[in-house]
């Protein structure tokens, strides 16, 4: 008798926690959808494009001598001054 309403309890207590980590799944899906709809609002805006173009930009300067002399000059400078 006992023992039946220990494993009763127990049962509800799963069951709750079941419910809550469905609950929980919910609500985070549904914040993922969100932060993905702003995002999606944020690269179609202004700013959004403009970060974008500015990217890209420098993303094809990568390559640039100067840019690399730079680079390692800065690594360096960071590398010196930790050590």
């Amino acid at each position: 008798m006992l023992i039946d309403q220990l494993l009763i309890k127990q049962r509800m207590k799963v069951a709750d926690l079941a419910e809550q980590g469905r609950q929980q799944q919910k609500l985070l899906l549904a914040e993922s959808w969100l932060l993905g709809q702003r995002a999606k609002s944020f690269i179609g805006s202004a700013p959004g494009l403009m970060l974008s173009f500015s990217v890209g930009c420098l993303f094809q300067l990568r390559h640039n001598s100067a840019v690399k002399l730079l680079r390692s000059i800065v690594g360096f400078r960071w590398i010196t001054k930790w050590l």
